[in-house]
């Protein structure tokens, strides 16, 4: 198993307080600034720029401030859904809740469990297409324990389906895309990825195929999925963890990309490629395809020694380029200005990706969180850097969350754009007015760009 311990990543249930890092942080900038007076303010990083948005707001409304992982999709017609893991009461098993909206996110439906089941429902993942939304989340024997199955429901359609999987689950969250008569999901578990499809019109899952067996050490993680314009062509992408003897035993993390082609009822796969390799610290992919055929792939990366929260933390990303068929060499940082994460909830960045097309002109978005380092507040924000020409520049990020709060954390970021072309950003937020509990007091974000520029994008993924 990964010396990370699971529980604490991303859109994962977050582990027992520690002591967040934050408090010491600050106590040893408020040192400095007892002894360095004037000087010590001047080392504070500029802080990002605001980004023009809507006011956020609570789109969760958890009764008890125990709403997570949220995850943002978008359709046609103005239609958007956000689905998140909560719980109604202090005793009650965790559920998967949902809201909708029919006017491009301006209004939103009540809040509502997608599919109750007696276990801890978490890691919510969703799509829309057509006139459908469908989510899909994995059963855990107890808050943060032993995954049991991966399930998935569409929205207003009654329970959910179960998604039979050839072997036991590891640490894994399923990842969903869909094609206009398909439905398809990811998951990791042991050495394998698994990947399963249903057409839409059918009520059951096969179970899962193996397309990839790990010969790590410590195995493949966290697989995202992308389907092509055509609908048959699967991208998808995963981070994989080795354990190598170099005079010590070393890690060693690799991205690694895999194309499919969905032949009737199954799917065929091409060998995988390696997008990254080396001995800091990979993760987190998230992918998505342009309308051309082009590839856009995102992770994190951790960069330095000693203790993780002393380390930077990066954006990278990568782009397959249809016309020259390709891999654009090399893969590019984002923002050359690192973030660092808190060490309690949760310890690594992982960005999320979307974009949108106008005219053959592809505009991709990337969001992530972290503080940056030398801020007085040490408080995580969403932030958001975006490619105007499909990958080949980025802008200087802006501060999605712009919490108000020195105690606030912005966490866990999802975006898309719907069917207007703006932007819209999910995400999970603490302040104090939820209490005191920074691993555990949470409410679901949402804000949305004013400004709109490009046509209609119908799906996020």
């Amino acid at each position: 198993m990964p010396e990370r311990n699971p529980l604490s990543r991303p859109r994962a249930y977050p582990p027992k307080v520690r002591g967040h890092v934050r408090s010491a942080r600050r106590l040893a900038w408020l040192a400095l600034l007892l002894v360095g007076g004037v000087a010590a303010v001047a080392a504070v990083t500029a802080s990002d720029p605001d980004w023009t948005g809507t006011q956020p707001a609570n789109v969760s409304n958890s009764l008890l401030n125990r709403a997570w992982q949220p995850v943002l999709a978008a359709g046609p017609a103005g239609r958007m859904v956000v689905a998140w893991s909560d719980q109604s009461a202090a005793e009650a098993p965790r559920n998967i809740y949902v809201r909708r909206s029919f006017d491009n996110g301006h209004t939103w439906s009540a809040s509502q469990v997608l599919s109750e089941t007696v276990l801890t429902s978490a890691l919510p993942d969703a799509v829309a297409m057509g006139s459908r939304d469908f989510v899909a989340w994995v059963d855990q024997q107890t808050e943060g324990g032993l995954n049991v199955a991966i399930h998935e429901a569409e929205i207003g359609a009654g329970k959910g389906r179960l998604i039979p999987s050839p072997t036991g689950l590891t640490s894994t969250q399923p990842r969903v895309a869909a094609s206009a008569s398909t439905l398809h999901v990811v998951f990791n578990a042991g050495s394998n990825i698994l990947h399963a499809m249903r057409p839409l019109t059918a009520t059951t899952w096969p179970t899962a195929t193996r397309v990839y067996t790990s010969a790590a050490a410590l195995g493949p993680w966290f697989p995202a999925l992308a389907i092509g314009a055509d609908g048959k062509t699967l991208h998808l992408v995963w981070q994989e963890i080795d354990i190598k003897w170099v005079g010590e035993w070393k890690k060693e993390w690799t991205i690694t990309y895999m194309r499919g082609q969905v032949n009737g009822t199954a799917a065929s796969w091409a060998s995988p490629y390696p997008l990254a390799a080396g001995g800091i610290e990979l993760n987190y992919p998230d992918i998505a395809a342009d309308s051309k055929g082009n590839v856009h792939v995102v992770w994190g990366e951790v960069v330095g020694t000693g203790d993780l929260q002393d380390k930077d933390q990066y954006v990278r990303y990568a782009r397959y380029d249809v016309a020259s068929s390709q891999w654009i060499s090399p893969a590019v940082w984002i923002d050359n200005n690192p973030v660092r994460v808190n060490t309690d909830n949760p310890t690594y960045t992982a960005p999320d990706l979307a974009l949108r097309e106008k005219s053959g002109q592809v505009e991709v978005c990337v969001a992530w969180h972290g503080f940056r380092e030398g801020e007085m507040s040490f408080a995580e924000e969403i932030l958001l850097s975006c490619s105007p020409d499909g990958g080949r520049s980025w802008l200087p990020p802006q501060n999605v969350s712009r919490s108000p709060q020195a105690e606030a954390l912005s966490l866990i970021p999802s975006i898309a754009f719907d069917t207007a072309g703006q932007l819209h950003a999910v995400w999970q937020e603490h302040n104090q007015e939820m209490g005191s509990n920074v691993v555990f007091d949470y409410q679901i974000y949402h804000s949305c760009a004013l400004s709109r520029s490009f046509l209609p994008l119908v799906a996020r993924r």
